[in-house]
């Protein structure tokens, strides 16, 4: 490779984190006594009894408490908070949300008055906009949990006989009000729903953006509903969904991004992480499996959670990362949210990773009492917010259960008293409006009893001490419990749960207990060899002793032996980016030693104060194409470079060539007509496939440069930040790339299109000479745009247009994709989305590429010409005079096609143009043709496809083509006999029944 590698140092420093207790040996010698945890386990009874009483007395029937004025909130009688209300819908969505925490503590009787009040007082029947996301865990799930607890207590209790399923029936009900958000083209549902008027009110009608979370958390609910009351669209739904995430996951990472568009499924924020907006899609891709026993969600999540751990797993943290540049990471700090992933890991039985995590979510835990809403990753606070999130609890208590550690059950102690502490207040528990402060908010969210308080209960308690085998349900991402039964039921009406989960102990006896066929647990002994390593390391938790340091970060250099085996002892591993650049890993578990790994960190940390006061200067050479336009004047556009291939740096160093577009134009399939591409410079647009990919391609087909082009309306050298584009790490082009924006790009396009046979360079920038660079007068270049009246113009409007508004698709039952809706012919018609997305003449974003592509092919063969009726490319008209030239127009069924395709507009100019008058005017069978084309620039109607009136086989065909061969003349009159009159208006007017013919 002719290029070279930066250096730049990318610190990720896996810093973390001591336990509070600063001991040096086993950390399980703070063993809570059997004694202790029973006290502990009815103390989170009574709390959750403080909160739950509470809001019964003070807040029921409204959604939630509001711990400081101790009163309900309702909906619409408080002040909005904005979307976070959305969760409510007065609907009791505490109680609702509550049911299955009253079973889990063993309140049969409670909880049987708590289904009486729901059946008695709640109602959808709302004019009210609520969250899709929100409704589905909370209230869907809590309703048929509570369904489901209520029969099993019903078959093994004989308790609750009058309960004839009304749980289900609402339910029931409440999905279908949820339905409509499903109704858009990509299945995607909208993230918010009128529940008495569905999408059909101000607000919902112009929503079109969701979070991957909100879509993707949707399955296990309504499959459960689905097969507990034999209605299957509510599976159906939620399979579409997830498929419709799975195809648009980035094929190169295998990531999610954050944010996308429900109608296009276009992302609109490309971060990925395991956090807000994107963390219960990858629980409910292995859940799903669980409980469905759907093997394509194993696999789907086996995808994910490798890619995960390749690019967003960094030491013990979570830092997302852009998904279409997984290297990159798009920001610094960490949410709270992330805190199911350990107990996500246990579930997929990958231990370490967990238990380094929670360690360091622990240990940033105990220095701010809870932990922040969000913090950076030198675990200050970012956002202050605690609403007394369950997440923490969630994977502390499936670590415990996975390993048998007493150590959790300590960390689990260290959260009672911290909520005991600064969260109780006489009217429930109130969440923390800032870590820092430990001032109360007025605000106590149903998860707290649904999910905080079950999670903290279940952490104390035995098996022997609740009514439930947990080991027979699935934890929803709300903590209600579905059955594992459900896997083989398919739409029926009930799950017989009498059958399938037992009591715990009950008829069961020696041999017959489920842990007497189980292998003693010895995994308590690995979380504490793992977490030995990340001690005294988060400053303000315990003190830290005085080290006697081998290494400074200020006396490292790169190339010494001696150093790098003072950084592998201290558990630094060197990494190489995929861009070229350097990064330091620091994982506590691969030093020699504890005092190897701490002075590890201190290396880091010195590390992280030297790149501070270093400005690193961007040593990938930034590049240029210039060209001299048709005035003579040498044209310089600044380009990015590349962290890959050829990089151009000295005067002499630089690529001249001739150009030629890529089909696709995109380059991220197998490119067509690769010897049009040989020894050219290849122009592509940017999207769908990583920069390296799209060089490889170009480099395979014997191209000797590539210019990629940024396809956003607006972006330019002076008003966007320019970047290198970077590689995969796979050190295979040879060939130099360059990156422009939209509008510098134009100026290119344009001139390309004129002069095809143009030469262009890339070279260096900064290499050029004095008199060349003096074009661009410190602003690299000032582009002319082209006039608003001209062509290109009216392309761009149109396809622009077409792009924010696009036409709904239809076939009249026909399934092909290829069948269009043909629009009445415009001066430049809109183009369709119709085609197969995988076309080889795909449109384009950029209308000059487009352009220049059409430019390109129409001095093809009339092979290629043929290819574009089933394209999406219009022909602008000073084109056409080429379609002369290059279509046979005796062939009037290709004729006919392509008019009625949208390639261009049958009117007197183009009838002049073309030299159509031969065929329309000469003779009968020309003037029917003339005749079924009349249209708004004839006099007429709306135009349609050829059919002439029937006249005799062999009248007129010598006058026609007197020159023919007899295979010529064949020909026409094979095509006349296969016309016939349109008699129906409609079918005349419409043409939704047109069809291509096969052979084209």
């Amino acid at each position: 490779m002719e290029g070279y590698r930066s250096f730049t140092l990318i610190l990720i420093i896996g810093l973390f984190l001591r336990t509070c207790h600063c001991v040096l040996g086993s950390d399980s010698g703070l063993l809570i006594t059997p004694e202790e945890r029973v006290e502990l386990r009815e103390e989170a009874r009574d709390m959750f009894y403080h909160a739950y009483n509470a809001y019964m007395e003070n807040a029921y029937p409204a959604d939630e408490l509001m711990p400081l004025s101790c009163k309900g909130r309702w909906r619409g009688k408080e002040p909005s908070r904005g979307d976070i209300d959305d969760t409510l819908g007065n609907f009791s969505l505490t109680l609702i949300d509550t049911l299955d925490t009253l079973v889990v503590l063993g309140d049969v009787n409670e909880f049987e008055r708590a289904v009486r009040l729901i059946i008695r007082d709640v109602s959808f029947d709302s004019d009210v906009i609520v969250s899709v996301f929100e409704t589905n865990i909370r209230v869907l799930g809590g309703l048929l949990s509570g369904h489901v607890l209520a029969e099993y207590l019903q078959l093994n209790l004989n308790v609750m006989p009058w309960y004839r399923g009304e749980l289900l029936k609402l339910a029931k009900d409440l999905g279908f009000r949820l339905l409509p958000a499903f109704n858009t083209t990509t299945g995607i549902p909208h993230a918010r729903v009128n529940l008495q008027h569905g999408l059909k009110v101000r607000g919902l009608e112009s929503s079109r953006e969701t979070c991957t979370a909100c879509a993707g958390t949707m399955i296990l609910e309504m499959a459960a509903l689905s097969r507990l009351s034999g209605e299957p669209i509510f599976e159906e739904k939620a399979h579409r969904a997830m498929d419709e995430l799975w195809r648009l996951r980035h094929r190169s990472s295998d990531l999610m991004g954050t944010v996308l568009n429900i109608h296009s499924g276009d992302w609109v924020r490309r971060d990925s992480g395991v956090g807000a907006g994107i963390d219960s899609y990858y629980e409910y891709c292995l859940k799903a499996y669980i409980l469905l026993g759907d093997d394509r969600y194993l696999g789907r999540f086996n995808k994910h959670y490798s890619a995960v751990m390749r690019y967003i797993s960094q030491g013990p943290m979570l830092l997302d990362v852009h998904m279409h540049r997984p290297h990159s990471n798009s920001r610094n700090f960490m949410d709270a949210l992330l805190a199911f992933w350990p107990g996500l890991q246990v579930l997929k039985g990958d231990l370490k990773p967990a238990v380094e995590t929670h360690e360091m979510l622990y240990q940033v835990m105990q220095r701010h009492n809870f932990l922040p809403e969000a913090f950076t990753t030198d675990f200050q606070v970012h956002w202050g917010q605690h609403p007394l999130r369950p997440e923490f609890l969630e994977s502390t208590y499936f670590l415990y259960k996975a390993t048998g550690d007493p150590y959790y059950l300590e960390v689990g102690r260290k959260v009672l008293k911290s909520l005991q502490k600064y969260a109780r207040v006489p009217c429930g528990y109130a969440a923390v409006k800032d870590v820092r402060t430990n001032v109360h908010e007025d605000r106590m969210d149903s998860f707290v009893l649904a999910e905080t308080f079950k999670y903290l209960f279940l952490l104390f308690s035995d098996p022997s001490d609740l009514l439930l085998d947990l080991d027979q349900f699935v934890f929803t991402t709300e903590a209600h419990l579905l059955p594992l039964t459900l896997a083989r039921s398919t739409n029926v009406s009930l799950v017989n749960l009498a059958n399938s989960i037992e009591l715990n102990g009950a008829d069961l006896t020696g041999d017959d207990l489920p842990d007497a066929r189980i292998c003693p647990n010895t995994q308590h002994l690995f979380p504490e060899k793992v977490r030995r390593p990340l001690r005294n390391l988060v400053d303000g938790v315990c003190p830290r002793k005085e080290l006697k340091r081998r290494l400074k970060a200020v006396d490292f250099q790169m190339g010494n032996s001696d150093h790098m085996k003072l950084l592998k002892e201290m558990g630094i591993n060197i990494m190489a980016l995929d861009d070229g650049r350097v990064q330091l890993v620091h994982a506590f578990g691969n030093a020699a030693s504890s005092v190897d790994a701490e002075e590890g960190l201190i290396f880091m940390q010195e590390m992280v104060e030297l790149s501070k006061s270093y400005t690193p200067q961007m040593e990938t050479m930034q590049q240029a194409v210039s060209f001299t336009d048709s005035s003579n004047k040498q044209i310089v556009i600044p380009a990015g470079p590349a962290h890959f291939g050829r990089i151009l740096r000295l005067p002499v160093d630089k690529v001249t060539a001739k150009v030629s577009v890529a089909l696709p134009v995109r380059g991220c399939e197998t490119l067509s007509w690769p010897e049009t591409l040989n020894g050219r410079i290849v122009i592509l647009e940017r999207g769908d496939c990583m920069f390296v990919e799209k060089a490889r391609r170009i480099q395979k087909a014997g191209g000797v440069a590539g210019i990629v082009i940024d396809h956003t309306v607006g972006t330019s050298v002076t008003k966007s930040t320019m970047f290198a584009m970077s590689g995969d790490g796979v050190d295979d082009v040879t060939i130099p790339m360059a990156f422009l924006f939209y509008d510098d790009a134009v100026r290119l396009l344009e001139a390309v299109r004129k002069t095809p046979s143009i030469d262009i360079t890339i070279s260096s920038f900064a290499a050029l000479e004095d008199e060349t660079r003096s074009h661009t007068k410190g602003k690299e270049i000032t582009l002319e745009p082209p006039s608003k009246n001209s062509a290109l113009e009216k392309i761009k409007e149109s396809i622009i247009k077409f792009i924010n508004n696009p036409i709904p698709h239809k076939t009249s039952g026909l399934e092909t994709k290829s069948v269009p809706v043909l629009q009445p012919p415009k001066s430049f018609p809109e183009v369709h989305s119709s085609a197969p997305s995988d076309t080889l003449f795909r449109r384009s974003k950029i209308p000059h590429l487009n352009e220049l592509l059409l430019s390109i092919v129409l001095q093809s063969d009339t092979e290629i010409l043929k290819g574009l009726v089933h394209s999406e490319l219009p022909i602008p008209s000073d084109l056409l005079a080429k379609v002369k030239d290059k279509m046979p127009m005796r062939d009037l069924q290709l004729f006919n096609t392509l008019a009625h395709q949208g390639l261009f507009t049958l009117n007197e100019e183009t009838i002049q143009s073309l030299d159509l008058d031969y065929l329309l005017n000469t003779n009968n069978q020309g003037k029917h043709l003339r005749q079924s084309y009349s249209g708004p620039h004839l006099g007429s109607a709306t135009p349609v496809p050829f059919n002439a009136a029937p006249v005799d086989e062999t009248e007129g065909t010598e006058e026609l083509c007197a020159d023919c061969s007899q295979e010529d003349k064949n020909v026409i009159s094979a095509t006349i006999q296969q016309t016939s009159p349109i008699e129906d208006d409609d079918k005349r007017s419409t043409l939704e029944n047109f069809r291509y013919p096969d052979e084209l």
